[in-house]
């Protein structure tokens, strides 16, 4: 099919690679603390490995923590530091810290993603943003990457108080487009944020994600990457 008209896109591992330099990060990180603390690389990382799965794996605090995530990263790292038996808490905080500053600066768009976006908006597509997190960092990377030009409007989770996958998120985007729902395509990087939502009130699904298994998780279209579907549809066009 071509290009369609009405499009709802994620930002975070859709249009920007978020989570690849995010574990770069940790990894220089774990080697510069655990030096300072002269503990073992492995079991610093193994702690707070631990302390991550442990914080984000509850659907509370995953929503909470994403709308302020220096308390957050703060919080994780001080229940790995006392794993670690330690009470060092101003250096448990400056890894928190240095994390958090030195992952947003890392964020970069995938390769062809503002290529994709400028495809869609030539085409005459009209486009809505909808992103989940705290409104100063996601305003700061749409900012940086000048992204606003490209859509309709922008709803950030931490501006609206509604974030995904509750589906008022998704009829609010509809909205903004103006659009019916049966018209208008989802695209995004997680099923049960993006995917599955949209798929629940009738949008139309491109789920971006490696690989064409989905593990009995339907979407009207699979693809690495925002690119490759740019291309898939110019092509059917």
């Amino acid at each position: 099919m071509p290009i369609p008209k009405f499009i709802v896109l994620d930002l975070d591992d859709t249009i920007l690679d978020y989570s690849t330099p995010g574990e770069a990060v940790w990894k220089r990180l774990f080697h510069e603390f655990a030096l300072r603390m002269d503990m073992p690389l492995e079991r610093l990382q193994s702690a707070v490995d631990s302390s991550r799965t442990w914080f984000w794996s509850d659907p509370d605090r995953f929503r909470e923590g994403r709308l302020d995530l220096k308390k957050a990263r703060r919080t994780l790292i001080r229940d790995a530091f006392t794993k670690l038996g330690r009470s060092d808490w101003e250096t448990a905080d400056a890894l928190a810290d240095a994390f958090t500053r030195d992952r947003e600066t890392a964020v970069q768009p995938f390769d062809g993603a503002i290529d994709a976006l400028t495809l869609f908006r030539q085409s005459g597509a009209r486009m809505v943003l909808l992103t989940n997190g705290e409104s100063s960092m996601q305003r700061a990377k749409i900012e940086r990457f000048r992204l606003e030009g490209f859509f309709e409007s922008i709803l950030v989770e931490g501006e609206t108080g509604i974030g995904k996958p509750d589906p008022r998120a998704h009829r609010a985007a509809i909205t903004a487009l103006g659009a019916e729902p049966r018209s208008a395509w989802m695209i995004g990087d997680d099923w049960e944020c993006d995917i599955a939502p949209a798929k629940g009130l009738g949008m139309r699904t491109a789920w971006i994600r490696d690989g064409e298994k989905s593990a009995g998780k339907p979407a009207d279209l699979i693809v690495p990457s925002l690119q490759l579907l740019a291309d898939r549809w110019s092509a059917s066009g």
